[in-house]
């Protein structure tokens, strides 16, 4: 099975907010740097992700 490279950022986006504790939370630059992808990209995947109803995204402050 073939996979984009998109998809492998969704899904390795995923994983990394999976890996969270409790209460704790990443801003869209802390995962973009994790990732190694632009935050314009992870900007775009958090969009659609929670257009989704994969994630539950907020505000910052």
């Amino acid at each position: 099975m073939k996979i984009s490279a998109q998809e492998e950022y969704g899904l390795r986006c995923l994983v990394q907010l999976a890996t969270l504790r409790g209460e704790e939370s990443l801003t869209l630059n802390q995962l973009a740097e994790r990732e190694g992808i632009s935050v314009a990209n992870a900007g775009k995947l958090m969009w659609l992700l929670n257009k989704s109803g994969f994630v539950q995204a907020t505000r910052g402050t």
